[in-house]
Order: structure tokens, then sequence, then C-alpha cells
């Protein structure tokens, strides 16, 4: 009976969110969870996402990055037109109002990682930085989960 209840306890544990990403903040701005995906061998692009919320009283813009793990670190958005999926580059980057939260998440708002030197592995994780308009920089990890995952959850808490 011990046995299986630690079996019990321990399939739950994994089905709750083993891996959960961490918060960060600079100045007005708040990062939730960001995270990437895993990919498969030989690709060259990724995709990381978060929640950003504005808790100041000003306009702030995402406007960049940077990680050792890809060449390029730039900031898209997927929509659909007519029934087509496309993605565009924002060269400007993201605008996050006051008291306004934004999120990048698959098919939508995201960040893009190009020219990756290695695949993003799951389970690993990729140090970056986050550049604001006006808040500045912060460094952040991207856990990377499994290929065609959703955001990490927040542990038991977030259940």
């Amino acid at each position: 009976m011990r046995i299986r209840l630690c079996v019990i306890a321990a399939l739950l544990s994994v089905g709750c969110g083993a891996a959960s990403a961490a918060d960060y903040t600079v100045g007005a701005i708040k990062i939730a969870q960001p995270w990437v995906r895993e990919t498969p061998k030989g690709a060259k692009v990724g995709g990381g996402y978060m929640t950003i919320t504005n808790t100041g009283t000003a306009s702030d813009r995402l406007v960049g990055g940077a990680t050792p793990a890809a060449g390029r670190f730039e900031i898209h958005l997927m929509s659909m037109d007519g029934g087509v999926m496309k993605m565009r580059q924002l060269e400007n980057g993201i605008e996050i109002k006051p008291g306004e939260t934004v999120e990048l998440k698959p098919s939508g708002l995201h960040v893009m990682l190009m020219d990756l030197r290695q695949p993003l592995a799951k389970g690993a994780e990729i140090k970056g930085t986050l550049r604001f308009e006006k808040a500045g920089s912060v460094d952040v990890v991207f856990p990377v989960q499994a290929m065609g995952a959703g955001a990490p959850s927040k542990g038991h808490a977030g259940h």
C-alpha cells in the first residue's frame, strides 16, 4: 500500500508541472514564465513565449533581446489572413500600455530565436536578455518545454 501511495504521489507531481518558469521584474515591467519550445534536430529557429505586464503609469515597449543560443532574437506576430497563417517581424517591438498585460504565445505574438547554434532540448534552460525601451534590460531564463507544449504551469498552486 505504501509503495502505491508513493507511486501515485510521484505521478501527481509530474502531472502538475515539474518544470516551472520563474518571474522577473525590471522597472515597472513584470515578465511571467518565459519559456521556449523544444526544436527538432537541424532546426535553425525556435519560438519563445511569456506574459508581460506593465504596472507603471507610462507605456513601454519590448524592443529586442539576445541569447547565446541563437544568432538573432526577433519579435514576431503570427496571424490568419484569408485562411493563410502569416508571420511577420515587428521591427518596432511590442507596446505594453500602463496596466496592460500582453501574452506572447504560440500562434500569436512571440520571440523568434533565429540561427540556433544547437537544438533546444526539452528540460534544458536557455539564458537570455530582454530589452525594453524605458525599463531597460533584464536577464531571464527560458526553460525548454516539449514540442507542442503550452505554457509551463506554476506547480500545484496553479491547478
